[in-house]
């Protein structure tokens, strides 16, 4: 376990059975457009649909967010599926206080329901816990997305109703988000060594 005060700077790839977890790069364009350009994926992200444009201009930050320095700096990180090279999307951790993180995710549309945000989540709860010495873990879900629910409820999140708020939305109206927290690792984690290569 690394000391508090360090970057967050895994050694990448992070290798799951289906998965690398990897930086960002240029070329993964094409594939974030799959995500950020479907309406029915970002219905439940802080962020539109996005546009070719919007979506480049969107992945350039990524591209150095495979560390996170300091207290509010996310991990960001590509999903690559293994067996077809496609970028399908992303994985992220927010460095917090007092040993907390945020978790958040995005898989596109065709990837949904085989248990690759589950695989990915998985690796990065063992990275949050084990190599970051992260005691709490919460996840902001906009209300009505049930999937991620329960998601989050299969690792042992429960739902905490002090971290609820409002936003607006891409739209401008007002978006439900609820809070759910993760207090202490998982059982049945793999830890990080047994991910990586």
């Amino acid at each position: 376990m690394q000391n508090p005060s360090e970057p967050w700077a895994p050694a990448l790839p992070i290798v799951t059975e289906r998965l690398f977890l990897r930086v960002h790069r240029e070329s993964d364009l094409h594939d974030l457009l799959a995500y950020h350009g479907d309406p029915e994926t970002t219905r439940y992200l802080p962020w539109p649909v996005r546009t070719r444009q919007q979506t480049r201009d969107a992945l350039v930050p990524k591209l150095a967010q495979g560390v996170a320095k300091s207290e509010g700096e996310w991990l960001v990180l590509a999903i690559e599926e293994r067996a077809s090279g496609v970028v399908i999307g992303e994985v992220l951790l927010k460095r917090g206080a007092d040993r907390t993180c945020e978790l958040g995710y995005v898989i596109r549309r065709d990837r949904q329901g085989l248990g690759l945000a589950s695989e990915a989540v998985a690796a990065m709860l063992a990275l949050a816990f084990d190599e970051y010495g992260q005691t709490t873990v919460d996840a902001e879900i906009q209300r009505g997305n049930t999937a991620s629910v329960r998601l989050v409820e299969r690792f042992g999140f429960v739902r905490d109703e002090s971290l609820d708020y409002l936003k607006e939305g891409s739209d401008g109206e007002p978006v439900e988000i609820e809070g759910y927290l993760l207090r202490g690792r998982p059982m049945g984690l793999a830890s990080p060594s047994t991910f990586n290569l």
